[in-house]
């Protein structure tokens, strides 16, 4: 498309007016995300992501990325509530697990409907420390989970053009998790019953 709209204008078949420029800028910019985001998952498979390594509570991790996806969504109608222990130390790149966060909460709460919930809940599992987060929303069906950390895969293609998004953010989030030796795993029990994901990492 971008193409063609600037052979267009080189060839003076058509005049670049203030609509088609913002259009076209949007398009460049989004294509740059999406070329960040693809070097960022490929750097984080291939262990080559660059860690910020130090003690975390991911509690406090968690919070902070729940006050700021209230923020982001103000006005959608959609209750977002925290609960974590306390001492939930790892070892780990604080921005870095805030970004996995913060792509689970803005997908929860884009799927799921006014009057809904998202909740994370943070604490330990044996050796582990596990966020867990919950929504209310439009669920996903068995056969897509398998797939759902793939590159550009989308459980419902119009859906998600709707909301944005390059669809690879949850394979970012995940290659985040494995680089910290951790995993993050999805879980829903069908459409309309909501989804689940666990972010699971090494307790210090």
């Amino acid at each position: 498309m971008l193409a063609g709209y600037l052979e267009a204008f080189a060839e003076g078949v058509e005049a670049p007016d203030e609509e088609t420029l913002r259009m076209l800028r949007e398009q460049v910019e989004r294509l740059a995300r999406l070329s960040e985001d693809v070097a960022l998952v490929t750097s984080a498979e291939e262990g080559r992501l660059r860690l910020e390594l130090r003690g975390t509570d991911v509690g406090q991790v968690a919070r902070e990325a729940v006050a700021q996806a209230l923020a982001r969504h103000v006005g959608s109608g959609v209750e977002v509530d925290v609960e974590a222990e306390g001492g939930l130390l790892t070892q780990a790149d604080p921005d870095r697990i805030g970004q996995v966060l913060t792509n689970l909460l803005d997908n929860a709460v884009r799927h799921t409907p006014a009057g809904g919930r998202v909740s994370v809940r943070a604490g330990r599992d044996g050796g582990d420390v596990l966020v867990v987060v919950t929504d209310t929303g439009e669920g996903i069906a068995a056969e897509h989970l398998p797939r759902l950390f793939d590159r550009f895969y989308r459980v419902d293609a119009a859906r998600d053009r709707r909301h944005g998004g390059s669809g690879i953010g949850l394979s970012i989030a995940r290659a985040i998790a494995r680089a910290h030796g951790g995993s993050l795993e999805a879980a829903s029990p069908g459409p309309g019953q909501g989804a689940t994901f666990t972010l699971r990492l090494p307790a210090v």
